[in-house]
């Protein structure tokens, strides 16, 4: 997995959801605000890590989807899409 888990593991220990929120560039001073609640992860340490995997996969589909709405939208610093 290659995105970072530590706030999917902070929002577990800190049972808090876990909240998706972006703005969609729609041209000029126009944007178009998105925001999700994405859920909340288990506390108990035996499923944690698989919760928090099946959080991941649902997070980037997600973003996958809103990639799509608006392809060109998109700079990315890091080395997470290969």
């Amino acid at each position: 997995m290659l995105f970072p888990l530590g706030p999917f593991r902070l929002a577990a220990m800190l049972r808090r959801p876990l909240i998706l929120m972006l703005g969609l560039y729609q041209g000029g001073n126009r944007y178009e605000v998105y925001v999700e609640n994405l859920g909340e992860l288990p506390m108990q340490r035996g499923n944690r890590d698989a919760a928090i995997a099946e959080m991941v996969q649902h997070y980037a589909e997600r973003l996958e989807h809103y990639c799509r709405i608006r392809p060109y939208n998109w700079f990315n610093f890091y080395d997470v899409w290969k």
